[in-house]
């Protein structure tokens, strides 16, 4: 099912035309169709290569208050350092049958893909699920989501754990950890605004020229798991994302894990059992919090009060009644929708908030 086949089709005009050579790729799993190029280099243009990618992750960082956010930008950049010892390859001959199951028992995982390669789907399960502690396929638990699956503008029984991204016409701006697919292919955005993504490809351009063509790419095994900067003209710009390498591969569906959509940014520093205390943050109303130390969760408010962060994302302000029997800790917000609150689906906060017992009620 993963398997790619090959079709090269050159044309002749006339020995004084220039020669054109184009290559097209059908794959079925994951893929990543380039735009027909160039095979001559013109020496007056400029050149990048857009797998070597140059990320600033303290702004990255800095601008992301999701504590989920940030765990997605540490473990790609963990990532970046594991390629920087060692590539890890496309799985060009397809998935074993096994594979997943062998990935599961695998002791390092990073050794494993390096190995045995590893396709976009299931390089997005190891990040999100292995390494972000996840629940990731909703329909069968361990298991990867499969890329036209993603591709899909609604939602399956393999997506419950994701809510759609909304498109701008016929762009998505999509944020830090999101995930973009078509037909054939799935990716996660790492920095939205200077379009860099974060996945494992059947091909990649290694050199791309100022105007837009790639003139040398890598294939199957040599190309796979990157930090990959989309540089083809209409891509990507001021951090709306229209397409891959090329107009064939035009986003059709983007999704966001629940779990980096809901957060807590603001909470006081300290406060005192059984005092109501206001919190601010995104997707946060009338939604669950578990208290360091209470038996039971206690629910927020409905926002009664709207505001934006810096970067312009609406904000919720709520109150909620610290339980009697909390401590001082970091808090856990639920971010599943199911009516029964479940620990194992919460998202903590960054900050602690220091409890204190009323001084009348210990001095009983």
């Amino acid at each position: 099912m993963f398997g790619m086949t090959t079709r090269k089709v050159t044309m002749f005009k006339h020995i004084i035309l220039p020669t054109f050579c184009f290559f097209y790729f059908f794959v079925t799993g994951c893929t990543s169709t380039k735009n027909s190029h160039r095979k001559y280099i013109n020496y007056n243009q400029n050149y990048v290569d857009p797998t070597l990618v140059e990320v600033d992750w303290k702004r990255l960082y800095s601008t992301n208050a999701s504590s989920q956010v940030r765990s997605f930008l540490n473990y790609s950049k963990e990532t970046k350092n594991e390629l920087s010892e060692k590539k890890i390859p496309y799985a060009s001959n397809g998935i074993a049958k096994n594979w997943d199951d062998k990935y599961i028992n695998s002791k390092n995982k990073y050794d494993f893909m390096r190995k045995n390669g590893v396709d976009c789907t299931r390089f997005l399960w190891h990040l999100y699920s292995e390494k972000m502690n996840l629940p990731f396929n909703s329909k069968t638990k361990g298991a990867p989501i499969l890329s036209h699956s993603f591709a899909q503008r609604k939602s399956n029984s393999e997506l419950k754990n994701f809510v759609p991204l909304k498109k701008n016409g016929n762009l998505f701006k999509p944020q830090a950890g999101d995930i973009l697919a078509f037909p054939g292919h799935a990716l996660a955005v790492l920095d939205p605004d200077k379009c860099i993504a974060i996945q494992s490809a059947s091909w990649v351009c290694k050199k791309r020229a100022d105007n837009g063509s790639c003139v040398n790419s890598a294939t199957g095994k040599e190309a796979g798991v990157s930090i990959y900067k989309l540089t083809n003209r209409g891509d990507c710009e001021n951090g709306l994302w229209k397409q891959l390498d090329s107009p064939k591969n035009k986003f059709t569906a983007g999704w966001r894990h629940k779990a980096l959509n809901t957060w807590i940014e603001k909470l006081p520093p300290k406060a005192n059992v059984n005092d109501t205390i206001t919190l601010i943050g995104y997707n946060i109303s009338h939604r669950y919090i578990y208290f360091n130390g209470a038996k039971k969760p206690s629910k927020t408010s409905y926002s009664f009060s709207k505001t934006k962060n810096k970067k312009y994302e609406n904000l919720d302000i709520v109150s909620i009644k610290i339980p009697h029997d909390a401590k001082s800790g970091k808090l856990k917000i639920y971010w599943d929708n199911k009516i029964k609150p479940d620990i194992k689906h919460t998202v903590e906060s960054n900050d602690i908030i220091y409890i204190e017992k009323n001084t009348l009620l210990s001095s009983r």
